[in-house]
């Protein structure tokens, strides 16, 4: 048996800049949390934690991301054809 994927439980990866980490033991952390709108989203077993979020906040990778790496690796498929050609057609002259 593995143990879960403890990474995963980050600010960084939860909600970004708009989130906080706060000890289980820091209830001043926490209650500003709860202040500020935020929520638990995830525990963390190492370092003990809580990820506060602002709710629906979750950090997504967006469909309009995923257009734009096509975009630019057809560009750069592109380019890389066309500077085969161009540099072959150079060196056979």
């Amino acid at each position: 048996m593995t143990a879960p994927e403890l990474s995963a439980c980050t600010v960084e990866k939860k909600c970004s800049s708009s989130g906080k980490l706060c000890a289980p033991d820091d209830r001043a952390c926490q209650s500003e949390a709860v202040a500020g709108g935020l929520e638990v989203t995830c525990e963390r077993l190492e370092p003990r934690g809580y990820v506060y979020c602002p709710p629906g906040a979750q950090q997504r990778d967006s469909g309009v991301v995923w257009v734009l790496l096509a975009v630019a690796l057809a560009i750069a498929a592109f380019g890389g054809v066309a500077a085969y050609f161009l540099l072959r057609k150079r060196l056979t002259r």
